[in-house]
Parts: structure tokens; sequence; C-alpha cells
């Protein structure tokens, strides 16, 4: 993680350097044969596209969730969740548009950063949880719309599948490379490692949502969802407590993170969330919208079996929102810690707030249809105005500092910067 304030540094001593470049520097520059030191804005744009800029797809997607199921509903908030749900399509065309490119363009060499930086490896994860968001919100809104229909039911469930294969392979892959190229040592293990069992949580979630709240979608196509469903919530949260527990570790052993890092600790609060909403929609789907009873067969899958079902998937859910919101307050106490300090700087780690808090209150917003529960009404309406005032504030600062040249298009390439020192050095 960086702080404005340092790239800021960093990109004036660079400049700095640029216009009073030495012949030494000039030959390093070239016997690089890597680019540039100065790049222009489309080759610094693909080239240093993260995959961590996946999250502002999340984070709108989620937002256009909750405000399309606010228990609370008035004139617009439904306007308000459809345009996000297009910015959540535009910007995830965008952004896949230029991670590819930055494979197409750089090959072999993109995917070697990609692998040998721990954290942007996990947040691969961020490319599927975005399209994830896409599957929700695709049958959610355009199935229900008046224009829209059972085609769009479809096609979100065929878009779900394909979510499931892609969460799972993604999730294979960074472990596989994590174990074989990132040996667990002394060094510190970083917090995105979470976010592949993220990503297995968020499609039970999602297929849950799309068998529930989709138009028309039969017991015939739901059942194997929820089943799957039941699986996944498996994987992504058993493992994700796996991992908290090495994470929690790691706060035990060496304290707290830098600063610049403080916002990394809503990371924790995912899996509980995330598994939370993803039981609870799943008990929900089959005993509420009757996706047992339709196809009765065995002896799990009936009316009579959905009752307990649904009532055993709200007893855990309760369990695990309880540790979410743990993790919430441990959260909100480190970022106090450092404004109390005046240490508090924001960085793009700001997006983590968002998404893994937005699970829970996804699930706070099904006790309140559980439970008729006012209390969780009103804590869930007053979570999602705290998550849009934070989404306004990291695109406030975001917009900022691209036209700064700090983020997303920085000019000048750290990687020959770091050769051409290196080459002196060796001199």
């Amino acid at each position: 993680m960086f702080s404005p304030q340092h790239l800021g540094a960093t990109i004036m001593t660079a400049a700095q350097t640029t216009h009073s470049s030495t012949p030494s520097q000039v030959d390093a520059e070239k016997q690089c044969n890597a680019g540039p030191l100065r790049r222009s804005a489309f080759r610094a744009l693909v080239q240093d596209f993260a995959p961590i800029w996946f999250t502002w797809c999340m984070n709108s997607g989620i937002l256009s969730i909750l405000t399309h199921q606010c228990p609370y509903q008035f004139p617009g908030l439904q306007i308000v969740s459809t345009v996000l749900y297009v910015f959540d399509l535009t910007l995830f065309i965008l952004f896949s548009l230029l991670f590819i490119l930055r494979f197409a363009i750089f090959k072999s060499l993109a995917y070697a950063e990609i692998v040998s930086n721990q954290t942007d490896l996990m947040f691969c994860a961020c490319w599927p949880i975005s399209w994830m968001t896409l599957t929700t919100l695709t049958p959610l809104i355009c199935s229900n719309a008046y224009w829209g229909g059972h085609a769009f039911s479809l096609l979100g469930y065929v878009m779900w599948w394909v979510a499931v294969a892609w969460c799972l392979v993604v999730l294979t892959w960074a472990f596989g490379v994590m174990i074989e190229q990132h040996k667990a040592s002394e060094a510190r293990i970083p917090m995105p490692i979470i976010l592949p069992a993220v990503s297995v949580s968020t499609a039970a979630v999602e297929g849950a949502f799309v068998v529930s709240l989709s138009y028309e979608i039969s017991p015939r196509l739901a059942v194997p969802v929820i089943v799957v469903g039941f699986m996944l919530v498996g994987i992504g949260t058993l493992l994700g407590l796996i991992l908290t527990t090495y994470l929690f570790h790691g706060y035990l052993a060496h304290g707290w993170h830098a600063p610049e890092q403080a916002a990394s600790v809503f990371i924790f609060i995912g899996p509980m969330g995330q598994g939370a909403a993803a039981l609870q929609q799943l008990g929900r789907a089959a005993q509420v919208y009757g996706a047992f009873a339709g196809y009765n067969k065995g002896t799990f899958l009936t009316a009579e079996a959905a009752v307990s079902v649904e009532a055993s998937c709200t007893i855990i859910a309760l369990m695990l929102s309880g540790l979410g919101f743990v993790w919430l307050i441990f959260s909100i106490y480190s970022m106090a810690r450092c404004a109390l300090r005046r240490e508090l700087l924001w960085t793009p780690g700001w997006n983590a707030i968002i998404f893994p808090t937005g699970t829970l209150v996804s699930s706070m917003s099904l006790f309140a249809l559980d439970m008729d529960s006012p209390a969780f009404r009103v804590t869930t309406a007053l979570l999602i105005v705290i998550l849009f005032i934070v989404y306004f504030i990291n695109l406030a600062f975001t917009v900022w500092n691209v036209m700064k040249g700090r983020l997303l298009i920085v000019r000048e390439d750290e990687r020959i910067k770091e050769r051409i020192r290196a080459m002196q050095k060796d001199k």
C-alpha cells in the first residue's frame, strides 16, 4: 500500500531525475531494453493495470444490491440501484479489457509480475467476484423489469455456473502458485490471501439470489444451485476461517499494520458476512420460495425438510454474523487508532472497507425479513448510508489522484528506474 504523499514525492523525484539525466543514466536506460522511462499514457495504463481496480466493480455491485433490497424504500432508490448496476457493468467491461490487454501486450512479463506479487496474485479473485455481482444484478433488475422477463433469468443462471467454475479455478491456481513460489516464513502473510475463499462464498450467495429473486426460475433449475451453493459455503467459509486464524496470528505476533494499511482489517469480515448471507438466502430459496417443495425428491429435497433447513441456516448465520461484528469493531478500532494518532492516510486500500462490510449488511437485511425486526432494518439502513459515504470519499480521492498522475496512469516506469539504479550501483 502507499499514501498519496509518498507517491507524490516519488513522482517528483522521478521527474527531477528525468530532467537532469546524466549520460550514464541515458545509457543505462537504453541497455534495459524494456521500454522508455517515461511512457505514453496508454502504455502506463495497460502495463500497470492491477486487479485491485476490480474492487470498484465489487463495491458498486454490492451497493446496487443493497439499495435494491433495502428494507426502507423511497421513490428513486431503485433508480440509484440501476445506475450503480450500469456503472458496475461499464467498469467491468473496461477493466476486463485493460487486464486482458496487459497480458496480450506484455505476455509472460505481465504474468511473471502478477504471480511474483502476493497481493496482486490474491486480488485476481476480485475479477470473478466482480462478475458475480453482475450475475446477481442482471436477473434481479433486468428479469423483473417490464421489458425483461425469463430470458434474463436464464442469462443470470448461465452466468452463475460460469462464475462457479471461474472462482474455483482462481482459488486452485492462486493457492497453488502461493505454495510453490511464496512459501510461508517469518514474513507476515498478506491480508488479501483470504480473497479467493471469499470469492467461493460469494458464488454461493449470488446463486441463492439468482434462484430466489429472478423471474420464473423453476425448482428443477433452482435445486442444483441450492445444493452446490451449500457445498460452496463449506469451501469458502471454512477455508476463510482457517485463513483468518493465520492472519489474526500475524497481528498477535507482529502487531498492527502500518497506518496506510489500516483499512485492510475489514477483509476479516468477508468470509463471515458472505457465509451468513449465503446460508440465509439458500435456506429462504429452499423454504420461502418453495424450491424443495416443487422438486420433492428423496428425503432431503422436500417441503418438510425445507423448514428445518431454513431454521438451521438462520441459526448458523447468526453465529457467523456475530463473529463478523467482532471483526467490524476490530476494524473500526484499527482506523480510529490511526486517526487519534494523526496517522490515518487515504490509500486505494480503503476500497477494502465496502464489499466485506456490505456482505454483513446483506446478512442484516435478511435477518430483518426472517424476524420482522425493526432493529435489523434500522441497522441495515444505517450501514448502507455509511457505506455510501465511504464510497464517495474513495471516489473523490481516486479521481483526484488519477488527475495528479499518482494513480492508474503513472507515466514514470518504476521498473526502469529500479534497473537504472541497479546498473549504476554495479558500475
